[in-house]
């Protein structure tokens, strides 16, 4: 998913501006899921779904930068300080709202395309990675999907949306700070290794 091919760079190594089918396939899936918060009336959802697909186009057309990746422990040390202030806000909340925008904004600006020779090959770990990876979200999708198609067709009956799943595990402190830790340390590894592809 999303590996670099020989047509993904143009002429002196250079980034082609079309779109690879694996990244027309998630633009695809960005916009079917703001699709759906626009029917649910959840329009800060809709946002970041449509400014997602928003972003993955303007990297691929954006021109590469010359910065370098994160140091490894500035990355943990941001990731542990966010998973306390999220592990101990209150859910649901404008705090806890603000802070997840603000770790999404980081993740985004820390993953930003960077390598002034352009896209790099993935290695066959990363592509496997990216299978398992965009498996399990098209999954969580496809199950949130039939989860909401249910709750139209029956309003009365009670609803198996992952949060609403998930609600006895965050419903405490504990396991707030838990998910956060798995969150967080799932995102930092995928962080290190988009660097190091």
């Amino acid at each position: 998913m999303g590996a670099q091919t020989d047509a993904d760079t143009g002429a002196g190594g250079r980034r082609s501006r079309a779109l690879p089918w694996p990244v027309l396939c998630w633009i695809t899936v960005l916009v079917l899921i703001g699709a759906v918060q626009i029917v649910r009336a959840q329009w800060f959802d809709a946002i970041v779904f449509f400014g997602a697909a928003l972003l993955v186009v303007a990297a691929r057309w954006a021109p590469p930068t010359r910065t370098r990746p994160a140091p490894l422990r500035m990355i943990v040390g941001g990731a542990a300080l966010a998973g306390l202030v999220v592990g101990l806000l209150p859910r649901h909340g404008s705090g806890m709202v603000a802070a997840v925008t603000a770790i999404g904004i980081a993740a985004v600006a820390l993953a930003w395309p960077g390598a002034p020779a352009g896209p790099q090959p993935w290695t066959p770990d990363l592509r496997r990675l990216a299978w398992v990876w965009s498996g399990l979200v098209v999954a969580g999708c496809l199950w949130e999907l039939v989860q909401f198609i249910l709750s139209r067709i029956h309003p009365d009956a009670p609803s198996s949306a992952l949060s609403d799943l998930m609600d006895p595990l965050l419903d405490g402190a504990p396991g707030r700070i838990l998910f956060a830790a798995v969150w967080l340390a799932g995102g930092v590894f995928l962080l290190r290794a988009g660097a190091r592809r």
